[in-house]
């Protein structure tokens, strides 16, 4: 997976980074020649395989479970760890395979994106308007993180996130 994560960043570095026609800065600020065509195939390449070799390793359903935890509480962004790591801990458990494979890939989506579609402040895409999300949007609605200050300092609290 850390494999994957990184050609990933490299790749979406360099199609980032791109600044004007033929060059491209690094992250240090210094000028690069730019990626050709034919590189950014390959990395391309080598993510799709990096990933297809990940999903190809054997997990047992409890062990994906706690995964869908641990990355719904370690999204970086205070808010959306509250938010998704509450709702994985009251519901992973009872997920059927259907729907780990729906939350999953809510979770393989930006941190801001998902706070955005879940919070209904962009429209979901069609591929994630599912009945997952419509059950992370309810559960937005009516958690008590969403109704108080208080509830949220509680909720901050409970999980040591203060």
């Amino acid at each position: 997976a850390m494999a994957a994560r990184s050609a990933l960043r490299r790749l979406a570095r360099a199609v980032v980074a791109r600044r004007g026609p033929g060059v491209r800065l690094s992250s240090t600020g210094a000028r690069n020649e730019p990626l050709s065509a034919e590189l950014e195939a390959k990395a391309k390449d080598r993510f799709d395989e990096l990933a297809e070799s990940h999903r190809a390793i054997p997990v047992d359903q409890e062990i994906r479970r706690k995964r869908l935890i641990y990355r719904s509480k370690q999204r970086g962004w205070l808010e959306v760890d509250l938010l998704l790591g509450t709702f994985a801990t009251e519901h992973v458990a009872s997920f059927t395979t259907r729907e780990m494979d729906e939350y999953e890939a809510i979770l393989n989506c930006e941190t801001i994106d998902i706070f955005n579609f879940v919070t209904a402040k962009d429209p979901v895409p069609p591929s994630l308007d599912t009945p997952m999300m419509a059950r992370l949007q309810q559960f937005s609605r009516e958690s008590p993180l969403g109704v108080g200050l208080r509830a949220y300092a509680d909720a901050k609290t409970k999980s040591n996130l203060t």
